[in-house]
């Protein structure tokens, strides 16, 4: 008989790399072994994610916009078993919370639970706002959970200095990629065509991950190549301040903001480099997804990025805005047959059936429990 799997998550509906990893999984996943359900907590309207048709996506809990979301969110962070009976209910044989903090928070004593960490959780050392008794909700809800899943060593690390109790529930599984999918849709159609050289920034335009350090990264590779052109590809809180920084620094021609794109590969498929400079990742997407359509990338000490670079061949972990410039113009000028060959060495390591693999050996491992 088919075991009942639940994932819930902070948001199904922002087009996002977690939400795109989580419709990439439960796609994948043996359907003659799972049932498997999606609820979020707080629903937008940016993206509808394409899951199979045999996967049932619950009613949100919440809209984002809700005018009494802070109301609604307190029973998510104080009397979580409240959401759970009127929203989710206990006919689940699994339930996974996917993404670290609210997520978690609602996970049901008694059952088989999982938390799965796709970034690193250190914002929950900070000694402000509420952060401390964030700290405390989430450490206590972990509790409830038979294994924790990290993306990635730096996640992992993170889980064991914020909540060590429970290091010893902890499994590192690299996110995957299925290469084949992503090249085939890299051939779609699209509309937008990137003017080279150009780097590309995929993802949210938000503080966490430093759109607007790349400006200054920008600036410093036209001291030597002033024709070299940087895309932001998403959007965020940080959208508008990007596009006034480009006008004040005068880069409207060289700095360009394409928005949220539905289906982003072709136009990575463009690109000659791909830029990450966050604060902090799980393993991201993005990262994978260049690699996959053989670009090389630039990337903030992140988690998953040494490991990706390959002993850095085919991407370049970077700390100063100085070594951003220099290996985007490096990557520049190397061979593009070169590039390709060290990305397709590197990507193999991750394949999307030994990924789903290791999934399904932790599930079947909690649930024979």
């Amino acid at each position: 008989m088919k075991k009942k799997v639940l994932f819930i998550i902070r948001s199904f509906s922002t087009g996002g790399g977690a939400q795109s990893l989580l419709t990439r999984i439960v796609n994948n996943l043996n359907q003659d072994k799972y049932e498997i359900s999606i609820i979020e907590i707080l629903h937008n309207d940016m993206k509808t994610e394409n899951v199979r048709p045999e996967i049932t996506v619950l009613p949100y809990i919440m809209r984002a916009d809700d005018p009494e979301r802070k109301e609604k969110m307190y029973y998510v962070y104080h009397e979580p078993w409240k959401v759970f009976d009127e929203f989710i209910g206990d006919q689940y044989d699994l339930y996974v919370a996917f993404t670290y903090m609210k997520p978690v928070l609602l996970l049901p004593a008694g059952k088989k639970c999982i938390s799965w960490m796709h970034g690193d959780i250190y914002d929950l050392l900070e000694e402000r706002d509420r952060i401390p008794e964030n700290r405390q909700l989430e450490n206590e809800a972990l509790y409830k959970a038979v294994k924790i899943v990290s993306a990635s060593d730096h996640t992992t690390q993170s889980v064991i200095d914020v909540h060590p109790d429970h290091r010893e529930k902890l499994i590192t599984i690299y996110n995957g990629i299925d290469i084949e999918e992503t090249r085939e849709k890299a051939k779609l159609p699209a509309d937008i065509r990137l003017q080279s050289p150009s780097m590309l920034f995929v993802g949210r335009l938000e503080a966490n991950k430093r759109p607007l350090r790349l400006l200054d990264v920008l600036e410093k590779v036209h001291e030597t190549n002033p024709t070299v052109h940087l895309y932001f590809m998403g959007w965020g809180d940080q959208t508008e301040e990007v596009r006034e920084q480009i006008r004040l620094r005068g880069l409207e021609k060289t700095a360009h903001l394409l928005g949220y794109q539905d289906n982003p590969f072709p136009i990575i498929a463009q690109c000659d480099v791909v830029c990450l400079l966050s604060k902090s990742e799980g393993f991201p997407m993005c990262l994978l997804e260049s690699v996959a359509l053989d670009k090389p990338f630039i990337a903030s000490d992140v988690g998953g990025a040494e490991t990706l670079s390959n002993h850095q061949t085919c991407g370049k972990v970077i700390e100063t805005d100085q070594e951003a410039a220099d290996a985007v113009t490096a990557f520049l000028e190397m061979d593009k047959t070169e590039i390709q060959s060290r990305c397709r060495e590197s990507i193999v390591r991750f394949s999307f059936d030994n990924y789903i693999a290791q999934i399904e050996a932790v599930f079947d491992e909690v649930l024979s429990d």
